[in-house]
């Protein structure tokens, strides 16, 4: 009964905190495009947001987790963002909870409007920093490097169909994935679909994450945005599903390089691990492997 009171106490601040936020922001000249991407001119220089969610592994473990995310854009086409964030963890009888490690970084975008189908082209370089938990199964447990790209065109008229696919750069912090997803802006609305598949080579007796995801975005009043998004696993090394909530002014648009897109979001409540949760273990003696996380 104190663990769901703390949590409900911690939800409610860090709701508050992202609605007194938006709020603000929102009687500001200028508002993001509740499609596109993060060059728009209009882009608030700085935006922030609250997202909470769940997620299940078939091989019991559970999680809860909480981020705020933190994003400023310094130049039209330039993103730096910061999600630190508090989880827990539940396998069988154990159970973890406290800081998730934190995941920052910087994205850049270069559009093609007069081109057809206008294309989008995205790159990131990110870095996790660990906050000391070595071992746990909030965190990889040390600091990880990674670089992604990604591309959005739009075939019609308020359709939009991106892809992104990332890589770490670092030994034992996980292998690399690629997502696929489809946008379709309903005005108000902006729902989405995609597939998700782990690149790399498994851990011991685990599986390659493939999952489906769906999820959708509203524009509450300009530019706060709520969405609902959702995973579900295809292979036993996915999560079995998952599941947030995100409030803010950081998640309009659908660039795969920020907290807009549908895994982009789910990545900001759960980690890498929201698509990929393998090739922690590929250094001997390293405390994230399948068996510890429950994954296998």
């Amino acid at each position: 009964m104190r663990s769901l009171l703390r949590w409900s106490t911690l939800a409610a601040f860090f709701l508050f905190y992202g609605v007194r936020v938006a709020e603000a922001q929102s009687r500001k000249p200028g508002s993001a495009d509740s499609t596109r991407s993060l060059s728009d001119n209009g882009s608030p220089w700085f935006s922030s947001g609250v997202t909470a969610g769940a997620m299940s592994f078939t091989g019991g473990r559970s999680q809860q987790a909480m981020s705020v995310l933190l994003q400023v854009r310094p130049m039209p086409w330039l993103s730096l963002s910061a999600a630190p964030g508090f989880g827990r963890t539940t396998f069988g009888t154990l159970s973890s909870k406290g800081l998730t490690d934190i995941p920052i970084a910087s994205a850049g975008q270069y559009s093609a409007a007069s081109y057809p189908w206008s294309p989008a082209f995205f790159g990131s370089l990110s870095t996790v920093v660990s906050t000391g938990q070595s071992g746990s199964t909030l965190g990889v447990g040390r600091t990880s490097l990674a670089v992604g790209g990604g591309l959005s065109v739009s075939p019609l008229s308020h359709t939009y169909l991106s892809a992104d696919a990332s890589r770490p750069l670092t030994t034992a912090s996980g292998n690399g994935s690629a997502d696929v997803w489809i946008s379709r802006s309903l005005g108000s609305a902006t729902p989405s679909f995609g597939f998700s598949a782990e690149i790399g080579r498994a851990d011991s007796a685990a599986t390659l994450a493939r999952s489906v995801a769906g999820g959708v975005a509203f524009l509450v009043a300009d530019p706060i945005t709520v969405a609902f998004d959702g995973s579900h696993g295809l292979t036993s090394g996915a999560p079995k599903w998952t599941f947030s909530v995100s409030l803010g002014t950081a998640f309009s648009g659908i660039s795969p390089m920020s907290g807009g897109s549908i895994f982009g979001r789910l990545k900001n409540a759960f980690g890498s691990r929201a698509t990929s949760s393998s090739g922690y273990s590929k250094t001997p003696g390293s405390g994230t492997s399948c068996r510890r996380l429950g994954t296998c």
